[in-house]
């Protein structure tokens, strides 16, 4: 195999990215050893490796014993641990910065060669969003603790499980979709070239201590996306452009009740702020060799099951 002397450590494998970014280094054939809180529960990474390719690590990532294990031996390291919303276990500040300060001097300590780091575009001190100051804050002190750290900003991330195109698809079940800010701007970018773009990261010489904003080939807002995904699933639909007072009031019903909430107030305040999109201040998805895939040519590929009978043509298949 080609690599098969480079490790590569990573947290946070087990989620939707994760998932399409173990297929791409294990074809390269770098052996990796991954961190996660219940091993028996991640069995599906294992799969795209070869026998012994690829190893489950039982790890409390706020436990500096358990990190260093998963990093000792590593040449590489790659953090994608991240959450969208708090709940009463998990707050920004501990997944965000708290884990990003132990893993940065961790690695320091152990001479990691490499760390490529999973941030957010619109990151910043200035945000009135908890989510979008705890992004910044632990960037900062990520390379404050470890300089040889590379930081990835991507808009949002599209793909076969994510809960972004997927959401509204579901939605589309209503006649009408409520949204809020409808010309707000996004990027979408296809989770595989976010996967592609780590890989570069570990791989470009130099680049240590940069950051990289990841934004898909088109801008759109909020109101084009959702008029694309009802184009791909070919249903019509009433678009609602909610007014953001009805937006944060129902995000905090939404908050109370236990389920995973569509809407939260903190995302509410991100819709508020500046697009999400690549603000031209910092390297690109381009400097890394990359040119993004055109979204509308791949969501085909995982939206199809929301048209109406597409189980029946499957099935005639």
């Amino acid at each position: 195999m080609q690599n098969n002397q480079k490790i590569i450590g990573i947290f946070g494998a087990g989620g939707f990215l994760g998932r399409h970014l173990m297929r791409q280094i294990t074809k390269l054939g770098y052996r990796v050893k991954v961190g996660t809180s219940n091993p028996f529960l991640k069995n599906y990474l294992l799969p795209p490796g070869n026998p012994g390719q690829i190893s489950l690590m039982k790890t409390n990532i706020f436990n500096s014993k358990d990190v260093k294990e998963v990093l000792r031996g590593c040449d590489f390291v790659i953090n994608l641990v991240g959450i969208l919303y708090e709940t009463k276990k998990q707050k920004f500040k501990q997944i965000h910065i708290d884990f990003p300060d132990l893993l940065g001097r961790c690695c320091d300590e152990l001479g990691i060669k490499k760390l490529v780091h999973l941030s957010a575009i619109g990151a910043s001190e200035n945000s009135a969003s908890n989510y979008q100051q705890s992004k910044f804050k632990g960037e900062q002190i990520l390379i404050n603790n470890f300089s040889s750290s590379v930081i990835l900003r991507p808009s949002v991330c599209v793909g076969e499980e994510d809960s972004f195109s997927n959401l509204f698809s579901k939605l589309s079940i209503f006649p009408v979709l409520p949204i809020v800010s409808a010309d707000y701007k996004f990027q979408p970018i296809y989770c595989e070239d976010v996967g592609k773009a780590i890989v570069k990261a570990i791989q470009i010489k130099n680049n240590e201590g940069k950051i990289y904003e990841l934004g898909g080939s088109k801008q759109l807002s909020f109101r084009e996306f959702i008029e694309l995904v009802l184009k791909i699933i070919n249903k019509k639909r009433l678009i609602f452009n909610m007014p953001m007072k009805l937006a944060k009031f129902q995000s905090q019903i939404l908050e109370a009740l236990p389920m995973k909430p569509i809407l939260t107030k903190d995302q509410c305040l991100i819709l508020q702020e500046a697009d999400n999109i690549v603000s031209g201040n910092f390297l690109t998805i381009q400097d890394l060799g990359i040119k993004p895939t055109d979204i509308e040519s791949v969501m085909p590929n995982w939206l199809w099951r929301y048209r109406k009978g597409a189980f029946k043509e499957f099935s005639k298949t």
